[in-house]
């Protein structure tokens, strides 16, 4: 018999929000995935952020825009050109049309409204990065 937890596949994941809820959430859900396993690392502003990049090996950052100390925008600039290898997924209370024009033209891989969080498979679009 095959062990069924040969087959996960572990992705590392840093969930960069300033709100602790919206971070315990966000574990949460990915906790029941079947098919995955994810190490969760957490920041609560742009500079943790960047500081657990530098010292762990992530796969995907989940990153929302507004943040204390450095903005998601600046993280994302400063992900993409020194970790290239790196998925950075937006995850945004903002609906701005200038806020999403801007994550996508510094690169990222996603950009999605917290507010159409709960209709999106999230576990599936960290693994498609």
């Amino acid at each position: 018999m095959v062990d069924p937890l040969a087959k996960q596949r572990v992705i590392r994941v840093l969930v960069v929000d300033d709100d602790p809820l919206f971070r315990l959430g966000v574990a949460a859900a990915l906790a029941g995935d079947e098919q995955l396993e994810f190490i969760l690392s957490e920041a609560g502003d742009g500079e943790a952020a960047l500081a657990l990049i530098a010292s762990e090996e992530q796969s995907v950052v989940l990153l929302d825009l507004n943040m204390p100390r450095l903005d998601g925008h600046a993280v994302a600039r400063i992900v993409k050109e020194r970790w290239p290898q790196i998925g950075v997924v937006v995850l945004t209370g903002s609906d701005s049309a200038e806020d999403r024009r801007r994550a996508e033209q510094l690169g990222v891989d996603a950009f999605i409204e917290k507010r159409e969080l709960a209709e999106t498979q999230l576990s599936d679009l960290i693994a498609s990065i």
